[in-house]
């Protein structure tokens, strides 16, 4: 599978195209949709952070919605693969860790904003196993890195242990999200 775009150069491209949301954020909405089975299409999603027509002349900008749209492609194949090895668009390890986790809020933020879009209770979900999910990724966008924790040298490992919580919620919603949409279909078959 290939790589998702340097973090950066999402941010520029979006920074190009003047669209409104974050690269972290926007990334964040687009797995919320990929998780509750949305059918999306790709220039639709890309247009959707546009603030502005692209002119076919402006290169920069034509460079930019194609790194918009190997973003798209790359969560779509990673939300397709059997092994669901979902990469998370953050911050490369250089930055300093508040940033970083200042992203990995706004990742966040993004995911639980797509679900409410799509109609999903983020409180008090019948399905216990999304509600725990949904309630660990309400907490971690809520997260902050205090002075204390910046002197702290298990601050790095309890980041990188943040991330991967995220990617294990993304999946139990995605998993029990699918298992849902399926159990309906049945009913309605039959």
């Amino acid at each position: 599978m290939m790589p998702l775009p340097p973090f950066e150069e999402v941010v520029e491209s979006l920074s190009i195209l003047n669209s409104l949301g974050s690269a972290a954020e926007s990334h964040g909405l687009l797995c919320a949709l990929f998780s509750a089975d949305a059918n999306l299409r790709q220039e639709a999603w890309v247009d959707s952070l546009l603030s502005e027509h692209i002119e076919p002349c402006n290169l920069e900008a034509q460079q930019a919605y194609r790194t918009l749209q190997r973003l798209f492609k790359v969560t779509a194949e990673a939300f397709a693969a059997e092994d669901f090895s979902l990469p998370l668009l953050l911050p490369e390890d250089e930055m300093p860790l508040g940033e970083r986790i200042d992203h990995l809020a706004e990742w966040c933020q993004g995911y639980l904003t797509g679900l409410h879009l799509l109609g999903i209770a983020l409180k008090d979900n019948p399905n216990k196993d999304i509600q725990e999910a949904l309630t660990d990724l309400l907490d971690i966008s809520q997260v902050e890195l205090t002075p204390e924790d910046e002197k702290d040298p298990e601050s790095e490992a309890r980041y990188l242990e943040l991330v991967e919580f995220v990617k294990v919620a993304v999946l139990t919603i995605a998993t029990e999200l699918r298992q849902l949409f399926q159990q309906k279909q049945d009913a309605i078959v039959h």
